[in-house]
Parts: C-alpha cells; sequence; structure tokens
C-alpha cells in the first residue's frame, strides 16, 4: 500500500504535464454546450440517465488526444445513430473502474476496489419530433468487487468514516436501478417523471454533481444534512414558471432498495422533497442556479428509523472561462440523516486541454450522533479524458475528523470510465 501512496502523486504530476503539453483544439460542441443541452432533456440532474446519455453524445464531437481509438469505436457509434433514428430508442453503455486505499484503518483493512456496468436507454414512444416528447427512461446495471474483498462504498466503515468515500461504487450484483417514464410538457418548458426513479437525481440540484465523471464523496455531491433513500417508486415533477424562476418536487418510496424491486415494502411511507430556483435561463440550470430547498422523510417502522426532515439553500455560478463555483448550506432536525448542520464549498474547472476537468472542494457537518467531533472531508480531482469514450481520474481526500477514527485518513483513488 505505501507503494500505492508513493505512486499517486507521480501519476497525478504525470497527468498534468501531459495535459499541458498538449494544445486544444477548436471543438464543435463545447463544455457549456454539453451542460446547456443536457438540462434540456430531463428535470433531473447532470447524473441522470437521460442528461448523461446527451452529455457523452455531444463528448464525441469535441477533439481527441486518441483519435485512433475513437476511430475504432465508430462503427458501433454509428449503429447507434441509425438505431435511435429508426425506432426512437437511444441506447449507450458505461463501465467505471474505481480503486481506493488509505493511510488509516480501524479494521486492518485499508483498500477497495469496485467496477460498474451499466446499460441507458431512453425510448421515445410520444412525439417524438414534436415539443412535448415521452420516453420510456432505464438503467440496468451490475456493481461487482474488483480482485479485492472491499469495496469503495464499504472503505467507509473500514477507516472509521461516516460517510461514504466512494459513491455507487459497491457489490450489489445485478439491478435495475431505474425504470420510469419521462414526459415533457407545456412545449418543453417542464417535465414529468412516474415509476421506479432514484430521488437522488430530483434532489438539490447543481451542475457539477456526477459521483462517474466528478468528485467521488457523499458529502461533496450531496448536502449531508438530507436522508435520500435509494431507487424506489415515485412521481416528480417541475416546470419554469418564467425564463428564469422555477420549481421542482418529488414524491418516492422512503423504503427504495437498489437491489429489490418492490411496490412500497413498508407502506405508505414517502421522502418529498421540492424546490424553488433561479436561472439566467431555462438551459442554463446547470450552469447557473440558485435554488432554495425543503424535504420529509417519514418514519420507517420496520427498520425503526425516525422521520427526519430540513432545508438547503444551494447555488452555482459558472464564468465564461468555464470555471464553475459551487456552494451549500443546510439545516436538519437531527434525527436520520449524517448532519444537522452542513456546508459546502468548491470549484470545477477546465482549464482548455481537450476537457480535463479540476475540481477541489470541502465539506463541514456537524454529525447527528451524540459525541462525535464536527467533521470535515476534503476532496480534490484531476480528470485526464484520454479519448472521447475513455477518461481517468486522479482523486485525494482527507478526513478530519472522521467520527470512529483518532486519526485523520487520506483516501488516495483511481477511477476509470468507458462509455459507448
Amino acid at each position: 500500500m505505501d507503494e500505492l501512496l508513493l505512486m499517486w502523486p507521480r501519476f497525478a504530476l504525470t497527468a498534468l504535464i501531459a495535459s499541458l503539453a498538449s494544445a486544444a483544439s477548436s471543438q464543435e460542441s463545447s463544455p457549456r454546450d454539453r451542460l446547456e443541452a443536457a438540462a434540456a432533456t430531463s428535470i433531473g440532474g447532470p447524473a441522470s440517465a437521460e442528461a448523461q446519455q446527451e452529455q457523452d453524445r455531444l463528448r464525441r464531437l469535441q477533439t481527441s488526444r486518441w483519435p485512433g481509438f475513437d476511430r475504432t469505436i465508430d462503427p458501433a457509434e454509428s449503429w447507434k445513430e441509425r438505431l435511435h433514428k429508426d425506432t426512437g430508442l437511444a441506447l449507450s453503455f458505461d463501465y467505471q473502474a474505481l480503486y481506493q486505499t488509505s493511510n488509516s484503518t480501524v479494521s486492518g483493512v485499508d483498500q477497495g476496489a469496485a467496477g460498474q456496468a451499466r446499460i441507458l436507454g431512453t425510448w421515445t414512444l410520444a412525439d417524438r419530433d414534436g415539443s412535448n416528447p415521452g420516453s420510456f427512461v432505464f438503467i440496468l446495471e451490475n456493481r461487482h468487487k474488483l480482485g479485492l474483498d472491499q469495496t469503495p462504498a464499504g472503505l467507509a466503515g473500514e477507516i472509521g468514516y461516516a460517510g461514504l468515500t466512494g459513491l455507487t461504487f459497491g457489490d450489489n450484483g445485478s439491478v435495475l436501478s431505474v425504470a420510469y417514464w419521462s414526459q415533457a410538457i407545456m412545449e418543453g418548458r417542464g417535465g414529468l417523471v412516474a415509476g421506479r426513479i432514484d430521488p437522488g437525481d430530483y434532489t438539490d440540484i447543481l451542475g457539477y454533481v456526477n459521483p462517474r465523471t466528478g468528485f467521488q464523496n457523499f458529502a461533496i455531491n450531496y448536502n449531508p444534512v438530507l436522508t435520500i433513500p435509494d431507487p424506489g417508486f415515485g412521481i416528480g415533477g417541475g416546470v419554469h414558471l418564467t425564463d428564469q424562476v422555477y420549481v421542482l418536487g418529488i414524491v418516492s418510496d422512503a423504503n427504495g432498495s437498489l437491489t429489490d424491486v418492490e411496490w412500497f415494502p413498508g407502506g405508505a411511507e414517502f421522502y418529498k422533497y421540492a424546490q424553488i430556483g433561479w436561472t439566467p435561463a431555462r438551459n442554463q440550470r446547470y450552469l447557473t442556479n440558485v435554488h432554495l430547498g425543503a424535504y420529509h422523510i417519514d418514519a420507517r417502522a420496520d427498520k425503526g428509523l425516525p422521520s427526519s426532515s430540513g432545508v438547503v439553500l444551494s447555488g452555482n455560478y459558472t464564468f465564461e472561462n468555464d470555471l464553475m463555483i459551487f456552494g451549500r448550506l443546510g439545516w436538519s432536525d437531527g434525527n436520520d440523516p449524517i448532519a444537522k448542520r452542513g456546508a459546502t464549498g468548491g470549484l470545477i474547472w477546465r482549464p482548455g486541454f481537450y476537457d480535463d476537468l479540476i475540481g477541489i472542494a470541502a465539506t463541514w457537518a456537524e454529525p447527528v450522533t451524540a459525541g462525535l467531533k464536527n467533521q470535515t472531508t476534503f476532496e480534490a480531482f484531476y480528470r485526464l479524458d484520454i479519448s472521447d469514450n475513455l477518461a481517468l481520474t486522479a482523486d485525494v481526500q482527507y478526513i478530519n475528523n472522521p467520527g470512529f477514527n483518532a486519526d485523520d485518513p487520506l483516501v488516495l483513488g483511481l477511477r476509470l470510465r468507458f462509455n459507448l
């Protein structure tokens, strides 16, 4: 493990030097264009199925460090385009692998690795060429260990951290994570979703949140005062009241499960979230956004969990040079979430070397559990886009007062993502 800890800075430095040595050429689709287009496809966040597919599709219109590799993918891309044109079915595939290691452990286990293979689909079945299309959206995925006994999702428990260092990277096997109907309304000014949804895609949305392409820690991606259940059956809707002001809300199963597709197994116990927000224009909801949100989750009798509620105030702003700054504040009643109070601040920046991305952020949280000290989580990453379909991310996390460890762990990670 010590050798790996020493190798990580060398990798990050090598990646940075390689990026600086590469001249970025003109691009047909800029990062801003992709976020604007993705915001128009879904009422959810950038990690939702429709938004992820649109970002990956437009990414392939840009120049690449490895055009030879891109050309080998062209036949598959052409087949997908024909399928979409002929049937309205947009299919995509991605695979993510994450390895993490820590310099501190309370159990003797200090590393974890996992992979995640996904098939994403958006099948437009109603008003395909009109202004109010309706689509069936699904994600079928498999999450699995990679050569180690522990996963990044389970590493937090091994290092005594009250949180998650590797969000979505567990060992859940094959699952149907979402399957819902998405309907545009009011000439595209709003939308509705109904079915098996991921409530995290519609809660406290900011344009940087995507654990497969950006930050990996839960407390950086989501406000720690929120109690967000796993995917379950629910409904949601959002609409722009004006070009600048919008509202969004969802109701979903408080007992949602990633692995079990059941119809409200705990009965009428719900998670509710609503927000009102401002953005300069409808298509800039991911780029620049300020919103006030509130949530409530019912008590879950079978699990012995109390009800919980809270409010969040969040915002982000994107400058012309592709620098996005963001911040979050949150308060909860302290019954069930990770934190009673939380504050997050950070930035992501595309330095102009192809589609490379730099991210730096920190979250302060006052834990719900009595006797624990206030916790601070720092995370920084550099994503090196090797080709249109391949990216490698070096990541470092530092956790001050992790909750159940007298030391302050340093967690280093490498993530590989391939998309088609």
